[in-house]
């Protein structure tokens, strides 16, 4: 976990083991824990470099509509 409490590798063992679906689903999911909400630039910078840390390549526009569902709704579960 990284210093700033933002979650930056996996937790679980086997995580590994997914499938690409399964780990965008899981980026995703984590990106909307840390940054649900937050303006649009920076929740796009953020999923970006989560993708590019797992080695999943996803286009700009899939990236964009991403982004936009995480910033237009926040996780419910923020601690």
């Amino acid at each position: 976990m990284a210093e700033n409490g933002e979650q930056n590798e996996p937790v679980m063992v086997g995580s590994d083991d997914a499938t690409v679906d399964e780990k965008i689903t899981g980026i995703v999911a984590q990106v909307r824990q840390d940054h649900g909400g937050e303006e649009l630039p920076v929740v796009l910078a953020k999923i970006r470099e989560r993708f590019e840390q797992a080695g999943i390549e996803v286009d700009d526009i899939k990236l964009g509509r991403l982004a936009h569902e995480i910033a237009d709704r926040p996780s419910e579960f923020k601690a």
